[in-house]
């Protein structure tokens, strides 16, 4: 049987999760900082997965300065060996139970449309697209045109709770 554990980051576990990132494509790479930063300061609603001391998985998101109703899933990772064992929706549960009891109502994301998988899995937890924005069609899917920047179209998706 498959032993998980899901516990909050700490800070410590930014260089784990950095290096981590860059063999889970096709999420794309940030600066190395990002990782330091939400391991630091939202630790509360960050989380890795782990067997037997070695991280399986991972989801970062916080809850919004600005609307604290609202939350944000930055990224979901889950390591190739253990993908298709329940751990990315372990993961994604404990993120909306933590955000749920603190009041938040309503979560968005950003998917890149060629991210075929992650809008699957989206999609199967009552996530929709957004029609907010300039629509563009990729692959079949409304995104939103320079969502990112020139050229880089995003799929905007909220789940109300």
């Amino acid at each position: 049987m498959l032993e998980i554990k899901i516990r909050n980051v700490k800070e410590e576990d930014f260089i784990d999760i950095m290096h981590f990132a860059t063999n889970c494509a096709p999420i794309p790479l940030e600066r190395d900082s990002i990782y330091h930063d939400l391991t630091r300061y939202f630790a509360t609603t960050c989380f890795v997965a782990e067997k037997e001391g070695k991280m399986a998985g991972f989801i970062l998101g916080w809850i919004s300065q600005v609307n604290n109703t609202i939350a944000y899933i930055h990224n979901i990772c889950v390591d190739p060996d253990f993908r298709r064992k329940k751990i990315g929706i372990d993961l994604y549960n404990r993120f909306i139970k933590v955000v749920r009891d603190k009041g938040v109502k309503k979560i968005y994301l950003i998917i890149n449309p060629g991210n075929k998988a992650s809008s699957n899995f989206f999609q199967g937890q009552d996530f929709k697209i957004s029609e907010e924005g300039e629509e563009i069609i990729i692959n079949g899917n409304r995104a939103v045109k320079d969502y990112n920047g020139p050229g880089q179209h995003m799929i905007v998706m909220y789940k109300e709770m």
